[in-house]
């Protein structure tokens, strides 16, 4: 990391980019402002003039992490973007997202080494940078390292939207831009569903907002149901409110959250969530048997909840002691669900953080157990499934056009059927009459 911020004051930006904007006769066509196709004027200006926009969707979980480390005031960056170590701390996070690519995907700052910049960025017309802030940080440190190479870094191209542009007209166009399903580089889970947060705080319609990043409505409304699940996870259960870091890697188990607890109520959704944090909190040591937990929070949860109160020796019959103002748990919603039973004692023992090491061991245990069981009735329903399988392909044979050549393979074939059928059920007759002797009372 090279290259030193210096932000310059805002109305010499404005000034010089109008100025620009006066002299120059290029224009290019954008497709993303106000529904219809505007031709926007496109200028070559010093690489220090812009400067990064803030409210910047990929590096939002980045910035809180940042602030956290750092120790920085929770509006560091929401009121830096005029502040020049703001705009310092918002380069490197950027300028590390530059070198991310994946497997099919080529680092932006590994294009740009090429020295030429291909497209030019998208600012406004008081210099913030709107798309192309990744683009910008990349070619401002290939710049700062004095290689001539990048001697056409000194200066960058610039498409200007109109100083009329407001600021949820800049949110649409970094929607459409950045948030697409076929974007060059996907945000993150957690980064995509705070934005949608955002929008809809920002008074945004889900009719906006669906139409900007061309998903569905349900995949939206998932989203942001499993972000929910995530915060609450993350201020109630651990304690670190805002540290989605943790969370980054738990997009499946979240989104299984969201659809398996969107109609549970009252203890049903306290102790499904109780599991399925216990869940995450043991997802790296699960390793990859983590997902095949997730069944564990939905539609098995009674049974899973059942089995570790048997297994801590917790009774759910009896009535739970009045809860203490002081204890520090999640808030729960307790409805008479059943009669004479409650899951307020188990939420209880997966609430006290001595016994979570036993209640976590003992989780994972009665999940292994279900699970084990649910294979061995998988198996033992196999055979069924496969004869079932066999009748319904030969129920589904049409001789009508079948090709009068091929009669004797067919006959053959049947043929080989009608033996494989009278050993099968030759084998079981014999199961069948082995069974009756093991079962018969001796004499």
């Amino acid at each position: 990391m090279v290259y030193k911020i210096r932000v310059i004051p805002k109305h010499e930006r404005i000034e010089q980019i109008s100025s620009c904007c006066s002299a120059t006769t290029d224009r290019a066509a954008f497709y993303e402002y106000q529904n219809s196709v505007q031709q926007l004027p496109v200028i070559r200006i010093p690489i220090e003039l812009p400067i990064y926009r803030m409210a910047n969707g990929r590096t939002r979980t980045e910035q809180l992490k940042y602030i956290r480390l750092h120790q920085c005031s929770a509006t560091f960056f929401s009121n830096g973007q005029e502040n020049q170590d703001a705009q310092q701390a918002q380069h490197e996070l950027l300028d590390a997202f530059s070198k991310e690519g994946t497997t099919s995907i080529m680092p932006i700052a590994k294009v740009l080494e090429e020295g030429k910049q291909t497209e030019p960025i998208l600012i406004t017309s008081s210099g913030v940078v709107v798309n192309g802030n990744r683009r910008l940080s990349a070619m401002r440190e290939l710049y700062a390292a004095g290689d001539s190479k990048y001697s056409e870094f000194t200066h960058i191209n610039c498409m200007v939207l109109p100083a009329s542009a407001s600021d949820k007209e800049i949110k649409e166009i970094e929607v459409r831009l950045q948030m697409q399903p076929e974007t060059k580089l996907a945000y993150t889970w957690v980064n995509e569903a705070l934005t949608i947060k955002d929008l809809m705080q920002s008074g945004f319609t889900r009719d906006e907002i669906t139409r900007d990043m061309r998903k569905d409505i349900r995949e939206v409304m998932a989203m942001l149901q499993a972000l929910g699940h995530a915060e609450v996870y993350l201020k109630d259960w651990r304690g670190q409110p805002e540290d989605y870091e943790l969370v980054e890697r738990g997009k499946q188990l979240f989104g299984d959250m969201a659809r398996d607890l969107k109609d549970k109520v009252g203890e049903h959704l306290e102790i499904s969530r109780r599991i399925a944090f216990l869940i995450q909190d043991n997802s790296s040591s699960l390793g990859t048997r983590a997902y095949a937990f997730n069944f564990s929070f939905g539609k098995k949860a009674p049974d899973v909840a059942e089995a570790l109160a048997s297994r801590l020796g917790v009774d759910l019959n009896q009535p739970p002691p009045p809860s203490s103002d002081k204890d520090e748990q999640l808030a729960i919603d307790i409805d008479d669900e059943s009669e004479g039973s409650s899951y307020k004692p188990l939420i209880d023992v997966m609430d006290d953080q001595s016994r979570r090491e036993e209640v976590t061991q003992e989780l994972i245990a009665v999940c292994e157990s279900i699970r084990a069981s649910e294979q061995d009735q998988k198996r033992g329903q196999a055979a069924l499934k496969a004869v079932k399988d066999a009748n319904t392909k030969l129920l589904e044979v049409d001789f009508s056009n079948a090709d009068p050549d091929t009669y004797g393979a067919i006959d053959a074939q049947l043929e080989s059927i009608l033996l494989t059928t009278q050993k099968l059920k030759a084998e079981i007759a014999r199961m069948r009459a082995g069974a009756r002797t093991s079962t018969a009372p001796g004499i």
